[in-house]
C-alpha cells in the first residue's frame, strides 16, 4: 500500500471503517474457491515523497475546492447567462439590416449599428456560429453571435472583395483585454477551429461550451436506441397510430431524448421545427451567390444562433442536474481546448501517401485487369473451377433496320450499319459489365463481384463461388468430404449449405443444381456468425485470412495484389478525412486586427514553416460522455504494410517544447474491479481485483493470461474479451469474436467456449429474488464486480460513484425497463472512465497554474493524454501528471470506502517525453510512406522524476531564470495565503448530494448462502451511507 508520506498526503485522517472480520474471511475464501489465495506477487518498487497539500480537510473536499477554482469564472458565467442575460438577449436584425462590410459590425439592443474590432469585452458570454463556403476553402465567409447586450455579425473580407485570398480567422478577443468570455454553440469545435486567437500558441482566455455535449451527456441516445427513434420518430411524422401502438416502449425514450443535430434538438427542448434549406448554398454554391444572398444568409445563420441560445437555457440545467460537480464541467471545457502543432512534414507526408496509394492502386488495378484479358482468352472457360461461373452470354452484333427504294434495292445510306452505341458485341456480359466506356478499357477492382473469379481465390483450398443467397461460398468435391474425419478442424464442423434443384424455385442456381451430388458447398466464414453472408472475401475482416494462409489463391500475383490491396486499405478509409484536415500556418493567414500576415507564436525557420490543427472535438459525443472526434481520436497506431497509417506521428512538436504525456493503465479494468472489491473494503478482495492489481503476465495469474487460457487464444487477443466484457457484452459478443479470430471454428464451438468464459469468469446467474431481492451472480472470478455494476445501472437514479454523474434520461429505469441492459453496464464503467480523465485534466490544470508550469492541453484519446510543454518545464509537468493521477486514484478509492490505495496504481507506470505524437515513445513508426525509424523519446518512471524534481519539488528552482509563460492559460489562482484559508472553509456546495459512494450492495458470491445472509442483514454491510 501508499509508503507513508504519500498516504498522509492524500488521506490525512481516517474517516471510514476498515473491512470488518467477516468480510476478510469471505473475501479469503472468494480468493480461495478461484485458486487465487497465496499466489506469489511481483514486488513493487517503492517510493515516498509529501505532495502538495490538500486544499479542504481530505481528498474529495480537495477535488470540490479545485473544480471550482478551474471552473470559474466560466461556470458563474454561464449561470448568470442562463438566468438572466440570455433571456433578455435582443431580437435578431431583420434580413435587411445586415450591413455588408468586413469584419465585425455591432448591432445593439437600442438600432444602434457600428463596426467593432471584436465583440465587447463586456459581453462576457456569446452565442456562436460561423458558415463555411465549402467548395472554396474551409476558412468562413459568414458568421453571426448574440450576447445579452446585442447582436453581431461578421464578413470576410474576401466575400466583400477586399482581399483576393479566403484566409482569413475570427478575432473573438481584444488583445488589450484579456477578458474571460464564455463562446456557446453547437458542435462548437467546427466554430472554434476558425477563430483566430485559438489558433495561437498562447492560450487566449477563451472557453468553449458545446450545446451537442450537453444534450448528448443529458438526453442522448445508445446506439442500440437509434434505429428504433428514427422509426418511431417517422411514424410520428406520418400518424402511422398502428406502428407507434406497437412500438409504445420506444415511445418512452422517444419522448425524453433525441438525436443530436441542432435540428432535432430544438424540436425536442424547444417545439422548433426548423427549415434548413438555405443552408445548401454553403454546400455547393459560389461566392457570387453568397454575396447575392446576403442578407438572407445572415439572417439564416443568425437563426441557427437565435435556436442554439434557446436550447442551451433548456439544456444547460438539464446537464447541471445530471453531472453536478464542478470537475465535470471543468473537465468538458478542457476537452475541447485541443492544439496540435505540424510542420513541413504534414504536407510531405499526405502527397508522399496520395501519390503512393495511386501507384499501388494503379498497380492493382493492372494485374486485375491482365487476369481479364487471360479469362477472356481461355478456350474452354466451362472446364475450369472459377471462369465456369462468370456470365459468358455474348450479346451478337446489333444493326440499323434497312431501307429501300421502291424496287427493292438500298436507299442512300439505307444499308443496316452496326449499333455504334452498343458495348463490344461479341464479347461475354462479365466482361462488358467491367469494361470503361471513357477509358476504353477494363475497369476491375478488388471490390469488383468479378475479382475472387479472376483471382481464383480458394478457402481451405477450395474454389470461391458466389450465390445470390448465401452469399460467397467455397465448394468441396463429395468424396472429399465424405473421407474427412471429424473433429474440431474438420470440414464436417461447417453447416453445408443447400440448393433448390427445381429450375420453377425463385432461389433456384444453376451452378450449385448441376453440382448436387458432385460437390458440397459451405458459407465462407463470417465474424458475425452463420447467419451472415461474406460480401467480400477481400475484405478487411478476412486480411488475417490472407496472411494465415486459409484464403489462397492459384496465381502468385494474387496474393501480391490482395497484399496491395490491403496496404491501401487505411488510406482508402481514412485519405478524405486527413486531407480535409484545416491546417493553418505560420504567416499565412490575414491577422483581422492589423491587416499583416498572421503570426502564430511558433518558432517557424526559412526552412521549416509550422502550423496548427485544432480538432474539431465534441466534448461529450456519447451517452457515456466521451469525446468524439473522426480523425484523431478514431486513428490507429502506424503499421508496416500500411500506406500513410503514421498519421499520429506527424504531430510534430515546434524547437523549444515537447511532448508530455502519458497512458492511463488499464483504468476502467481498475475501475471496475475497485466497485467490486468495494463490497469488502479493501482493494484485491475479490478475485477479478486481485487478478488486475497483483497478477501476472509470468505466472499466468493476470486477468488477460486466465481469459487466453480458457479460450485457447493469444494473450493479446483475450484483451479485447476482457475489456468488451466489462462493458457489459454478453455470450453472443464473445461468439462472434472467436469466429473472428479463427474463421475454420463453427458457431456451435464458438458458442460453447464463450459459455465457458462467462461461466468462469462472469459466473452463473441466480434469478431467485429471495436472498437479495434481485437477481445476482455467482461462481465466477468477477461475480462480485458484475453484481456492483448491474446493481448502480438498475438502480432509480443510476449515478457514476465518484463524480455522481446521472445516466441519460433515454436509458433510466422508468423508460428502459430491462433493456439496454448492456450499454447502461457499459454506462458504469465507461462514464466512471471520463470521471477519471475530467479529474485528471483539472488537477494538472489546478498544479500547472499553482505552480507556474508552461504547458496546455493537445489531445486526450480513450486512455491517453497529451500536453504541449517547453522544454525547460518537462521534468514540472511530468511530475505534475504523476501526482494528479495519484490524487484521482485516491479520489475513487475513497468514494468507494477505501481509504488507502495499492502503490503499484499510484503513478503512471511512464510519462512519454517526445517530440512527435505517437502511442509508446520508442515506436520507429515505420511504414511504406514513412521508411526511415522516427527516433525515440524518453520514457520517465516516477523514481527517475523525483531525481530531476529534487526529490518531488514542483516549483521552480530559485537559481533557475523562469521565462515569460507563453502557454499556460493567462489567469492566476489566489495566493498562496487565499489558498491556506479556502483550505479551511467547507467545499462549496453541490446541488446533489454527494456523500461517498458506500451504498453497494453486499458481496453475493460465496459458497454459503447463509454468511452471504448474515453479510448482507449485518449492521457493518449496511455501510452507513
Amino acid at each position: 500500500m501508499l509508503a507513508a508520506k504519500l498516504r498522509q498526503g492524500v488521506f490525512p485522517r481516517q474517516k471510514y471503517a476498515a473491512a470488518t472480520t467477516e468480510q476478510i474471511k469471505i473475501a479469503v475464501d472468494h480468493l480461495k474457491s478461484q485458486g487465487i489465495y497465496g499466489k506469489e506477487t511481483e514486488p513493487v518498487a517503492m517510493v515516498d515523497f509529501s505532495p502538495p497539500a490538500l486544499i479542504g480537510n481530505d481528498i474529495d473536499a480537495h477535488f470540490r475546492h479545485i473544480g471550482k477554482l478551474v471552473a470559474e469564472p466560466y461556470l458563474g458565467i454561464a449561470k448568470n447567462f442562463v438566468e438572466s442575460g440570455g433571456p433578455k438577449a435582443p431580437e435578431r436584425p431583420l434580413p435587411g439590416q445586415w450591413v455588408f462590410q468586413s469584419g465585425w459590425t455591432r448591432y445593439g439592443r437600442d438600432g444602434s449599428v457600428r463596426r467593432v474590432a471584436c465583440p465587447d469585452a463586456g459581453d462576457e458570454c456569446l452565442v456562436f456560429d460561423v458558415e463555411v463556403l465549402v467548395p472554396e476553402s474551409p476558412y468562413s465567409v459568414l458568421a453571426t453571435a448574440v450576447s445579452e447586450n446585442a447582436w453581431y455579425g461578421w464578413v470576410s473580407p474576401y466575400l466583400t472583395g477586399e482581399s483576393p485570398h479566403p484566409r482569413h480567422l475570427i478575432p473573438i478577443q481584444d488583445p488589450a483585454n484579456q477578458t474571460p468570455r464564455i463562446v456557446i454553440g453547437h458542435n462548437i469545435g467546427y466554430d472554434r477551429a476558425r477563430i483566430q486567437e485559438e489558433r495561437q500558441i498562447k492560450r487566449p482566455p477563451t472557453a468553449f461550451l458545446d450545446t451537442m455535449s450537453l444534450h448528448v451527456s443529458s438526453g442522448g441516445l445508445c446506439n442500440q436506441q437509434r434505429l428504433h427513434w428514427v422509426k418511431y420518430s417517422k411514424a410520428k411524422r406520418e400518424q402511422d397510430e398502428e406502428f407507434l401502438k406497437l412500438n409504445a416502449d420506444t415511445g418512452k425514450f422517444f419522448d425524453v431524448s433525441s438525436l443530436n443535430s441542432l435540428k432535432e434538438v430544438a424540436l425536442h427542448y424547444c417545439g422548433i421545427t426548423m427549415d434548413k434549406g438555405r443552408r445548401n448554398v454553403f454546400v455547393d454554391g459560389t461566392l457570387a451567390e453568397i454575396r447575392s444572398q446576403f442578407n438572407d444568409l445572415m439572417d439564416y445563420c443568425a437563426c441557427d444562433v437565435e435556436i442554439t441560445l434557446r436550447v442551451f437555457l433548456k439544456v444547460f440545467p438539464a446537464f447541471l442536474k445530471k453531472c453536478p460537480h464542478p470537475v465535470s464541467f471543468a473537465g468538458m471545457l478542457m476537452m475541447s481546448e485541443g492544439y496540435l502543432p505540424v510542420d513541413k512534414s504534414w504536407t510531405e507526408y499526405v502527397q508522399r501517401s496520395e501519390r503512393l496509394f495511386e501507384q499501388v492502386s494503379t498497380d492493382v488495378e493492372e494485374k486485375l485487369r491482365n487476369l481479364a484479358e487471360e479469362a477472356l482468352a481461355v478456350k474452354d472457360p466451362m472446364q475450369d473451377p472459377w471462369l465456369k461461373n462468370l456470365d459468358w452470354t455474348v450479346e451478337p452484333q446489333k444493326y440499323t433496320k434497312p431501307k429501300f427504294k421502291k424496287d427493292g434495292s438500298y436507299a442512300k445510306n439505307g444499308e443496316p450499319r452496326p449499333y455504334t452505341k452498343q458495348v463490344l458485341p461479341g464479347y461475354p456480359k462479365w466482361y462488358r459489365e467491367i469494361w470503361d466506356r471513357k477509358e476504353k478499357r477494363v475497369h476491375v477492382t478488388v471490390r469488383s463481384r468479378v475479382a475472387p473469379y479472376l483471382l481464383k481465390l480458394k478457402w481451405i483450398g477450395h474454389p470461391l463461388y458466389h450465390s445470390a443467397t448465401h452469399g460467397w461460398t467455397f465448394r468441396v468435391p463429395q468424396d472429399h468430404y465424405d473421407a474427412a474425419t471429424s473433429g474440431p478442424a474438420s470440414i464436417h464442423q461447417h453447416a453445408a449449405l443447400e440448393f433448390p434443384v427445381d429450375p420453377e424455385n425463385e432461389n433456384y442456381e444453376p451452378i450449385p443444381a448441376t453440382d448436387n451430388g458432385k460437390f458440397v458447398y459451405f458459407k465462407v466464414p463470417h465474424k458475425d456468425g452463420e447467419s451472415a453472408n461474406c460480401g467480400n472475401p477481400l475484405a478487411k475482416g478476412y486480411q488475417t485470412a490472407i496472411d494465415d494462409g486459409t484464403l489462397t489463391s492459384t496465381y502468385a500475383m494474387a496474393k501480391e495484389a490482395m497484399e496491395m490491396n490491403a496496404m491501401s486499405s487505411y488510406w482508402t478509409s481514412a485519405r478524405e478525412r486527413i486531407k480535409s484536415q484545416f491546417v493553418t500556418w505560420d504567416n499565412d493567414a490575414q491577422d483581422a486586427l492589423t491587416s499583416q500576415p498572421l503570426q502564430l507564436g511558433l518558432p517557424s525557420t526559412p526552412d521549416n514553416t509550422l502550423g496548427v490543427i485544432l480538432p474539431m472535438v465534441v466534448a461529450m459525443g456519447t451517452i457515456t460522455r466521451r469525446g468524439v472526434e473522426s480523425t484523431w481520436m478514431t486513428a490507429s497506431n502506424a503499421k508496416k504494410n500500411r500506406i500513410g497509417s503514421e498519421l499520429k506521428s506527424m504531430i510534430r512538436s515546434p524547437p523549444g517544447y515537447s511532448f508530455v504525456g502519458a497512458d492511463v493503465d488499464s483504468e476502467e479494468l481498475w475501475i471496475s474491479a475497485l466497485i467490486g472489491d468495494s463490497q469488502f473494503r479493501m482493494h484485491g478482495g475479490t478475485a477479478f481485483g486481485w487478478m488486475t492489481l497483483q497478477g501476472t503476465k509470468a505466472a499466468g495469474t493476470d486477468l488477460h493470461s486466465n481469459t487466453a487460457r480458457i479460450l485457447g487464444i493469444g494473450r493479446g487477443s483475450a484483451k479485447i474479451f476482457n475489456y468488451g466484457r466489462i462493458y457489459g457484452a454478453g455470450v453472443k459478443y464473445a461468439t462472434s469474436l472467436l469466429l473472428q479470430f479463427n474463421p475454420d471454428m463453427t458457431e456451435e464451438v464458438a458458442r460453447q467456449k464463450a459459455d465457458q468464459l462467462y461461466a468462469a469468469t462472469k459466473g452463473t446467474s441466480m434469478r431467485n429474488k429471495t436472498y437479495f431481492g434481485t437477481p445476482f451472480w455467482h461462481g465466477g472470478t468477477e461475480s462480485y464486480m458484475f453484481n456492483a455494476l448491474e446493481s448502480i445501472a438498475t438502480s432509480d437514479d443510476p449515478r457514476t460513484p465518484v463524480l455522481g454523474c446521472g445516466i441519460t434520461d433515454a436509458l433510466r429505469k422508468e423508460v428502459t425497463g430491462d433493456r439496454f441492459m448492456t450499454s447502461r453496464v457499459n454506462w458504469v464503467v465507461q462514464s466512471s472512465g471520463v470521471d477519471y480523465l475530467h479529474l485528471l485534466l483539472v488537477a494538472v490544470s489546478y498544479l500547472a497554474r499553482r505552480h507556474s508550469i508552461d504547458m496546455r492541453f493537445m489531445i486526450s484519446v480513450h486512455d491517453e493524454i497529451r500536453y504541449l510543454v517547453a522544454d525547460r518545464d518537462k521534468a514540472r509537468a511530468a511530475l505534475a501528471l504523476q501526482i494528479a493521477n495519484l490524487w484521482v486514484r485516491c479520489l475513487f478509492s475513497y468514494r468507494l470506502g477505501i481509504e488507502d490505495l495499492p502503490q503499484s496504481v499510484a503513478f503512471f507506470s511512464a510519462i512519454d517525453v517526445d517530440h512527435v505524437l505517437r502511442k509508446e515513445v520508442d515506436m520507429e513508426c515505420i511504414t511504406p510512406t514513412n521508411p526511415t525509424p522516427i527516433p525515440p523519446g524518453t520514457s520517465l518512471g516516477i523514481s527517475e522524476i523525483l531525481d530531476m524534481t529534487n526529490g518531488g519539488q514542483l516549483d521552480t528552482p530559485k537559481e533557475s531564470t523562469a521565462e515569460p509563460s507563453v502557454l499556460s492559460q493567462p489567469m492566476p489562482l489566489p495566493s498562496a495565503k487565499e489558498l491556506e484559508a479556502l483550505a479551511k472553509t467547507d467545499p462549496v456546495p453541490l446541488e446533489l448530494p454527494m456523500e461517498p459512494a458506500h451504498d453497494l450492495p453486499p458481496p453475493r458470491d460465496t459458497e454459503t448462502i447463509g454468511a452471504r445472509q448474515r453479510l448482507a442483514h449485518s449492521t457493518d454491510a449496511q455501510w452507513q451511507c
